[in-house]
C-alpha cells in the first residue's frame, strides 16, 4: 500500500518498546512502516492558572488526525535531540518563541496506533505543559501545520471526553489563513472531532491547575 507521510525522511531514533534508545536511526516514512517505537514531544499549553486548554486544528494534509483538534504542539523527537532542541516545534508549529525553562515536565504516555492509510504509529509521548496566558491573536501558526487554535475550559474538555457533554464552545478561538496570520472565529467541537486521548491520560496531562 502506498502511503502518504509527512515529512518522510525525517530521521528519528528507533526505541524498545520500554523506551530505551537502540542507536539505530531510520528515515520517518521507515518507522512507521515498520511500526518501530520512536519518541515525540507534546506541549499543552494551559492559562487561568490550568483551568483552560489551548488546543490546535491540525492540517487537513497531516497523515494522521488531519483536522482534528490535539495538544497545542506536537511533533517528533529527530535522532540526537535534546528535550529543549525537541521544543522547537512550539516555534514551528505556533510561531510562539518559549525558553525552554518555563516547561514543566508531565509525563511519559505510550501511544499505539494503526491508521486505514497503512501508517503503523507506535510511539512515546514526553508530555509537558506551558502556563501562557497570551492572547490567541498573538500566535502565528504555520498554516501547513495548524489551521485554527482555540482556547476551552479544561473542565469542559473533560466532560465532553468523559461523555457528559455533547458539545463545547471555545472561549476563544482563531482560524489560520494562509500566509500565516490569525483571524478571531468561533469553534464549537464533539468528542468526534478531538484527537482520540482517553480521559485518564487528559487528566493526567492537565491536573486539577497549574503550578510552577
Amino acid at each position: 500500500m502506498l502511503v502518504q507521510h509527512n515529512d518522510p525522511t525525517e530521521l528519528l531514533e528507533v526505541l524498545t518498546p520500554d523506551g530505551q534508545p537502540t542507536g539505530r536511526a531510520k528515515a520517518r516514512a521507515a518507522i512507521h512502516l515498520d511500526g518501530d517505537w520512536h519518541l515525540a514531544f507534546h506541549c499543552w499549553i494551559l492559562r487561568d492558572a490550568g483551568r483552560q486548554v489551548v488546543l490546535q486544528r491540525r492540517s487537513l494534509r497531516k497523515d494522521t488526525f488531519a483536522g482534528m483538534w490535539d495538544a497545542a504542539a506536537a511533533g517528533h523527537w529527530r535522532v540526537g535531540e535534546s528535550a529543549a532542541e525537541a521544543a522547537r516545534e512550539i516555534a514551528e508549529e505556533l510561531g510562539l518563541e518559549v525558553p525552554f525553562e518555563a516547561l514543566v515536565y508531565r509525563t511519559r504516555e505510550r501511544s499505539a496506533r494503526e491508521f486505514a492509510n497503512g501508517l503503523i504509529d507506535r510511539e512515546l509521548h514526553d508530555v509537558y505543559v506551558l502556563a501562557d496566558d497570551r492572547p490567541l491573536n498573538a500566535y502565528r501558526p504555520d498554516p501547513a501545520e495548524v489551521i485554527g487554535v482555540a482556547a476551552f475550559a479544561a473542565a469542559s474538555v473533560l466532560e465532553l471526553v468523559d461523555g457528559i457533554s455533547a458539545s463545547i464552545d471555545a472561549l476563544e478561538a482563531v482560524a489560520v489563513n494562509s500566509p500565516g496570520s490569525v483571524e478571531s472565529t468561533t469553534v464549537r467541537v464533539s468528542r468526534e472531532d478531538l484527537v482520540p486521548y482517553s480521559a485518564e491520560r487528559l487528566r493526567r496531562t492537565l491536573g486539577t491547575g497549574f503550578e510552577h
